[in-house]
């Protein structure tokens, strides 16, 4: 009965970090739905206005390790709070900005510490707290399934909104409806998480300090994070994960309209997109649970290659759909794929660090590929889709040169799981 009990508030805990994602993702697509029409009313161009996601993709390569060090102290619910409330302020602080030189700072800067801290890096230390040896994989792909829905539902909202609602409204709801709605949610998950883990393991467990060894303070989980060779293979390939993402989170939809696709068509792909990308995260974490991580990383960034070739040239409806078919499936199985596979190769005391610090090579790909986007928006976006066809193909060669992970570190005490090693905030540096 206590096992039934367990499972049975773990999978609302998912569910509830599954939500929390899904809101975070609205940081992101209501300025992929709208960037033409807000850049319009706030005066500027498309290319000045670009800055807003190139401040944004850079601070979130700032933000992330330090994300990364808050949930490996604190864990991962409570990063998830903080990240609720920010979003929340971000959204109506934005839809009160009288011009672009108050919309980018506030937008780029506190919009992406609270997405940093409703994405990845505080979900993959939630999902290593509660559900280690047992499906850890597939529950952080559905934890962080929340930008997927977001193609296929939040979008799809964002674009019939913008038919009869200024972009302020839409701005003015999402960000009442974080502090409102999803604060309290939020606050729900962390105290399950606490509770969660008080079952798991006895209280004087989960305070002994002596397990964490090397990794309990920040200079020491650095120098455990650089010195891994995986680690910094696997970031430098990430980065070419970050490239194209950026191209489908900024640039995809004005390259569709540019090449004179409807509404219709946009949607659609968005949509399409978003329902493949669930079907592959899904995919994804069971082959990685299954220890095929590698061969899960090496296909992810292929399939990534392939795509971006298809949107490369001038776009139809068919090649636009099936662009979002091949993208979607790829979209996070290279993230869960190198999550796990950083959860293979580190101890727990260091992972969301690790976590952090491979979202800032991330960032910096997508930052990149912002502002190259917007250099050739002017004409075409053939050679920029090509250009990081080339740099995901550089990623697949990096990971397909690694040895495949094995088995999860082993715990660093006679007693204590490695999950709960740094429960405890840590002692002063």
């Amino acid at each position: 009965m206590q096992q039934c009990r367990r499972n049975t508030v773990l999978v609302f805990a998912a569910v509830l970090a599954f939500t929390l994602s899904l809101s975070g993702s609205a940081l992101k697509n209501t300025i992929q739905v709208d960037f033409s029409p807000i850049a319009a009313d706030l005066g500027s161009t498309l290319g000045q206005f670009a800055w807003s996601t190139t401040t944004f993709a850079v601070v979130i390569a700032v933000a992330s390790p330090i994300v990364g060090v808050l949930a490996d102290r604190f864990g991962g619910a409570a990063v998830l709070v903080t990240g609720t409330v920010l979003a929340g302020v971000t959204f109506l602080a934005c839809a009160a900005a009288p011009g672009v030189g108050v919309f980018a700072p506030v937008y780029g800067v506190f919009g992406a510490f609270a997405f940093t801290m409703l994405s990845y890096v505080p979900l993959g230390k939630l999902a290593s707290e509660l559900f280690a040896e047992q499906g850890e994989g597939l529950a952080y792909a559905v934890m962080t399934n929340g930008p997927a829905v977001g193609f296929v539902v939040l979008v799809p909202l964002w674009v019939w909104l913008g038919t009869f609602v200024s972009w302020r409204l839409v701005f003015t709801a999402a960000g009442t409806a974080m502090l409102a709605v999803l604060t309290p949610l939020a606050l729900v998950l962390r105290r399950l998480s606490a509770d969660t883990e008080d079952e798991a393991v006895p209280a004087e467990v989960a305070v002994d300090g002596d397990a964490a060894g090397a990794v309990s303070t920040f200079r020491a989980r650095l120098g455990t994070v650089l010195r891994d060779r995986t680690f910094r293979t696997l970031s430098l390939a990430f980065a070419g994960c970050g490239v194209t993402m950026a191209f489908v989170d900024v640039h995809l939809v004005t390259h569709l309209d540019m090449a004179g696709m409807g509404a219709t068509v946009v949607s659609g792909t968005l949509a399409v997109l978003g329902v493949f990308e669930i079907l592959g995260s899904l995919v994804a974490g069971r082959l990685c649970d299954q220890g095929r991580i590698k061969e899960t990383l090496v296909g992810g960034y292929g399939l990534r290659g392939v795509a971006m070739v298809l949107v490369a040239f001038h776009p139809t409806a068919a090649t636009s759909l099936l662009f979002g078919v091949v993208f979607g499936v790829s979209y996070l199985a290279t993230v869960v794929a190198t999550t796990l596979w950083i959860g293979r190769t580190l101890p727990a005391g260091a992972q969301a660090t690790a976590l952090g610090l491979v979202w800032t090579l991330h960032s910096i790909g997508a930052a990149l590929s912002s502002q190259l986007g917007a250099a050739q928006s002017h004409g075409s976006y053939t050679q920029v889709a090509l250009i990081e066809a080339l740099v995901v193909l550089g990623s697949l060669l990096l990971a397909s040169r690694l040895p495949g992970p094995g088995n999860p570190p082993a715990p660093e005490g006679p007693s204590a799981p490695t999950r709960l090693t740094v429960l405890e905030p840590e002692a002063s540096e």
